[in-house]
């Protein structure tokens, strides 16, 4: 489904005074980069610190993963469209600035300074760090070591997935990334979240449809010629 094509020289001025708002100073590589870097070296050092695995423990990647995708599916649909008290920035940042910018007819980042749009905020995966700190304390001491270094590992690695995949939704749909297996189909259920109609009830995961199709809010064209959202 495209998202009704009225509006759209007014939705292109809004992007344009989005983008006008983009820090002068700001470097997009060292945006993408710097968290990327920052989230591989915990889970390298999270894996490197694991001492003589048992199979049970391994059981903790399947579980932070399932936990990460909750998350990511509550956050998404409970604080980034509607406006939670102290945190109604991370709503202006996202509905009204990432959605306005991108829509279901037109997603593509359109220069390197729209990162700004899609990545998540510089600071975040320094927060999420340093929030994961305490789970990982607590989990070494109701479960294993091990066990606990393999949840800190597998949730630094979901949040640098998240942000690679989000970036690549929001590549040209004839990129080279695309080419993924995979890649098409997940741009497609988030593509689906930016029309207006259906990005605050439907499709909220963003790296896999994991808790979309458990809560029942994975949204797809019915079949046929005569599709309606």
């Amino acid at each position: 489904m495209v998202a009704n094509e009225r509006g759209f020289p007014r939705r292109r001025r809004r992007r344009a005074e989005i983008a006008a708002r983009i820090p002068r100073g700001y470097c997009p590589a060292l945006h993408l980069a710097a968290p990327t870097a920052l989230g591989a070296l915990v889970l390298a050092a999270a894996v490197g610190s694991l001492d003589a695995v048992e199979a049970v423990e391994l059981l903790a990647v399947p579980a932070t993963l399932l936990l990460a995708f909750a998350f990511e599916w509550w956050a998404h649909r409970s604080v980034l469209h509607r406006r939670a008290p102290l945190l109604g920035t991370l709503f202006e940042r996202h509905e009204r600035e990432h959605h306005l910018a991108f829509t279901a007819d037109d997603m593509a980042l359109r220069s390197a300074r729209e990162l700004w749009l899609v990545l998540t905020p510089p600071y975040s995966v320094l927060l999420v760090f340093v929030l994961l700190l305490p789970l990982t304390a607590a989990a070494g001491i109701l479960f294993t070591r091990d066990a606990a270094l393999l949840g800190l590992a597998t949730a630094m690695g979901f949040f640098v997935s998240y942000e690679w995949l989000h970036l690549a939704y929001h590549l040209p749909a004839d990129s080279v990334v695309l080419r993924l297996p995979g890649l098409l189909c997940l741009r497609e259920h988030h593509r689906r979240h930016h029309d207006p109609r259906l990005m605050k009830r439907w499709n909220f995961n963003v790296t896999v449809p994991v808790f979309d199709v458990v809560r029942g809010t994975r949204w797809s064209p019915p079949p046929g010629p005569a599709s309606r959202a």
